[in-house]
């Protein structure tokens, strides 16, 4: 009888136990606002019951939803907690895995630790995130099976891990990666399961599984804000599911399937473990295959799907993409909850190799191990807090709020680059502010839903066409029949769409880029008062406080171009006295730019 069934009650405890503690660590650091990447845009779904970005998830949206109406904190902060909260209790059954594997609680509770507080693991159980979500079920899924092997004669577990299965490919698809592991486990009990009532009633559970996507089409009936794909038929179901609008089975919609070296991915998501669970995993892989032969091959089966394999065929690029890993390492977690009951055997491997060197106890051995690691670990915590910490960040609400600040009453904003569009889509949403403004999210002008919520959200914007393309309908026909309104610019122009050039100009004014008419002249001294004016009432971040290899960085960016700008048009016309202070003010805020350091050595300063 193992150690999990003879002390049910102790065994809840300790995982329970390791849960809140986590769950402290998560909550003391949650970000309590808005963050770059797709937290914006999970948080405004869960809050007004959208639809996000394919392929949909709709089981993060209703339980996203459920947390959104925790009465205390802001409502970002609520969300954020969904994330916080699984990986608390991925964290927990890790423990209750290693456990059954190793009978031994201070191994298995080392097992658990070490995994959150793992730098990757860690930062990202602190914004919205599918991610952790997923941690969660395949922690359950993995846990299940590896209890079923035990016990085949317990078929409630194998059914519970199918719908578990289900409910995790609802939510994240890289989940079907796990089916290789999964079906050694079943090849090595195959006498005990293959009998066709068990066999309909698992596949049902996995198809059960789905139901969540349910709540897809009646969602997008209600036309929410965030209504991707406009769902109103079984083929625009399919179409989010299979995630058609970023190529199915790709990364990102890059042209390029395979792009940038596999190894240098592979080499980010073995370093992503750190040097001790790293080096703890491979011995734990190594007395498995001694010792619990099964578990050896589900869990490389298990890694060498949802990790190598992944990351091998994922089209980024991490030399050309400065972002690459910020995008790629979300995918890492996974990879680490499957092989984090590893580290309790690597430790029991550790222990017996000092045991058979010297007289003293294995059992004395590995507490002393566990107490060596867990010492390590409070050290790693403390030198990683401020920098993982995010409950202090409000880096993107400070850009959104300048940047809706500067834009003219009832403007139009064309807006690209998920930095931009997902906070202001949020704000908007979420916390009515700027409602007077129109917003035209550029890169899916190209599709034929998102054309009709324009004309259905806005009344007063006028789109001309039913299909957008660079060449013929294009943003200068968009500009053209909105003429009376403000046109503002926020991001790079779209699709390299250069039709604004023959009859407009690009005025840059503070955070946003006003679209003017050719005979409209403003001169520089006019822009370097409105630039001034605007300077001095924003809240640009601290260059030394922001995430650097996250989207935070354009942030910067956005708030010193208008200074780099200046600078370089009175370069231009001989002013040096001017172009130096416009230059100094943009390195001021974001010490990196080349060109303001190339400018200000061109004028000999």
């Amino acid at each position: 009888m193992s150690i999990i069934a003879r002390n049910t009650g102790k065994t809840l405890l300790g995982a329970a136990t390791i849960v809140v503690a986590a769950g402290v660590l998560y909550f003391c650091t949650a970000a309590r606002d808005i963050v770059v990447g797709d937290s914006p845009e999970l948080i405004a779904v869960a809050v007004t019951l959208g639809v996000p970005h394919a392929p949909g998830y709709p089981l993060f949206t209703m339980l996203g939803h459920l947390f959104s109406l925790v009465p205390f904190g802001p409502i970002p902060f609520r969300v954020n907690l969904l994330s916080a909260t699984c990986n608390a209790l991925t964290v927990g059954v890790v423990y209750l895995t290693a456990l059954r594997l190793t009978q031994t609680r201070v191994a298995a509770a080392v097992a658990a630790f070490l995994l959150a507080a793992n730098s990757t693991f860690w930062s990202w159980s602190l914004q919205a995130e599918v991610f952790p979500l997923n941690d969660l079920l395949v922690s359950l899924v993995v846990c299940l099976l590896i209890a079923w092997h035990d016990a085949p004669d317990r078929k409630r577990l194998l059914i519970a891990a199918s719908f578990i299965f289900g409910l995790a490919l609802s939510n994240h698809q890289t989940t079907i990666l796990l089916a290789p592991a999964i079906c050694f486990l079943l090849w090595s009990r195959r006498t005990t399961w293959r009998r066709p009532e068990l066999v309909f009633t698992c596949v049902a559970a996995i198809a059960a599984g789905f139901l969540p996507y349910l709540y897809v089409p009646l969602a997008a009936e209600h036309n929410p804000f965030f209504n991707w794909g406009g769902v109103s038929s079984l083929s625009d179901l399919f179409a989010l599911i299979s995630r058609q609008s970023y190529g199915t089975g790709r990364l990102t919609n890059s042209a390029e399937l395979f792009a940038g070296s596999p190894w240098q991915r592979i080499f980010a998501l073995c370093r992503s473990l750190g040097p001790a669970m790293g080096l703890l995993v491979i011995l734990g892989l190594v007395c498995s295959y001694q010792k619990i032969r099964w578990y050896f091959w589900f869990t490389i089966l298990a890694f060498g799907g949802i990790g190598v394999f992944f990351v091998s065929a994922a089209n980024l690029d991490l030399d050309k993409d400065v972002f690459g890993l910020y995008v790629l390492e979300r995918f890492f977690l996974a990879s680490q909850v499957v092989l984090a009951p590893s580290i309790a055997l690597g430790i029991l491997e550790v222990a017996e190799w000092i045991s058979v060197r010297t007289p003293t106890r294995k059992r004395l051995i590995t507490r002393l191990i566990a107490a060596a690691s867990l010492i390590a670990l409070l050290v790693s915590v403390g030198v990683n807090y401020r920098k993982i910490d995010q409950s202090h960040n409000h880096v993107a609400r400070l850009y959104t709020e300048d940047a809706f600040a500067t834009a003219p009453a009832k403007s139009t904003l064309l807006i690209n680059g998920d930095e931009i569009v997902l906070p202001l889509c949020y704000m908007q949403a979420v916390e009515q502010l700027r409602p007077d403004l129109t917003l035209v999210i550029m890169p899916l002008l190209q599709t034929d839903w998102y054309l009709a919520q324009l004309r259905q959200r806005y009344s007063g914007l006028f789109v001309p066409f039913d299909r957008y393309d660079p060449s013929r309908n294009n943003l200068k026909k968009l500009v053209d029949a909105n003429r009376t309104q403000s046109i503002i610019v926020i991001g790079r122009i779209a699709n390299n769409d250069d039709s604004l050039t023959a009859d407009y100009w690009l005025y840059e004014r503070g955070l946003v880029t006003i679209v003017e008419p050719k005979e409209k002249i403003i001169s520089i001294d006019q822009a370097a008062f409105d630039n001034e004016q605007l300077l001095t009432l924003y809240h640009p971040p601290d260059w030394r406080t922001i995430r650097k290899k996250s989207f935070e960085s354009n942030y910067l960016l956005y708030y010193a171009v208008p200074s780099m700008r200046l600078g370089r048009e009175y370069e231009r016309l001989g002013d040096k006295p001017d172009a130096e202070k416009w230059y100094r003010r943009a390195l001021n805020i974001d010490p990196y730019l080349p060109e303001v350091r190339e400018g200000l050595g061109r004028i000999g300063n």
